[in-house]
């Protein structure tokens, strides 16, 4: 009587269990806050773009497809849930504001995700060279602050200038070279604020 009883007991227990245990759909969650390199201040505002990679990892590089898009708050912070059925399996986040350098991808896994992201911004550096000093001319080295190498020479036809555009709140390296072979080597250190535009002068 047992074995017969427990065998009409088994059909209705695993029904019960398929109705009772069925699994709940997993989270993603991504939050994070964005903040501005060199002050630690929150950056608002910021557009935060959820993408899904279509690359074929043997073949050339393309661009995501844009799942979702979302903004900071006043504070810096970003949050959204996506259920896993709505969501590829690789995932990543980009982080674009006007006057900041586009942040490096960063990628996204199924469950908690929470990035702190800092946003280099962007700064100008406005050189001015003046043939004041009889000399023939100015050699000024842009590797540092311009981000490539390369020089930049001003020969005396008058004041002239060019504006570089840089990454800000960060101290920069200024050399230049006067001289008749430009043997003559000269150094400074400059300070740029972000989102601002700094002139610096050198006389020759």
């Amino acid at each position: 009587m047992k074995n017969r009883i427990s065998y009409f007991l088994f059909p209705l227990l695993s029904t019960i269990c398929l109705l009772a245990c069925k699994r709940e759909p997993a989270i993603t969650k991504v939050s994070g806050v964005v903040t501005e390199y060199g002050t630690g201040k929150p950056i608002s505002n910021v557009e935060v773009f959820v993408l899904c990679n279509t690359s074929d990892p043997f073949g050339p590089q393309l661009p995501g497809n844009l799942v979702d898009t979302m903004f900071t708050d006043a504070q810096g912070r970003f949050y959204r849930e996506y259920p896993e059925k709505d969501f590829c399996l690789a995932a990543y986040l980009a982080f674009y504001k006007p006057g900041y350098y586009v942040h490096n991808d960063v990628d996204i896994s199924t469950g908690e995700n929470y990035f702190e992201v800092v946003l280099d911004p962007e700064a100008w550096l406005k050189i001015v060279t003046i043939p004041d000093l009889g000399g023939n001319g100015v050699l000024v080295a842009g590797s540092n602050y311009y981000g490539g190498s390369g020089y930049y020479s001003y020969s005396h036809e008058g004041e002239q200038y060019n504006i570089f555009l840089t990454k800000g709140n960060e101290q920069k390296y200024l050399r230049w070279y006067t001289g008749n072979n430009y043997e003559i080597k000269h150094q400074d250190t400059i300070f740029l604020n972000g989102r601002d535009t700094t002139t610096y002068t050198i006389h020759y």
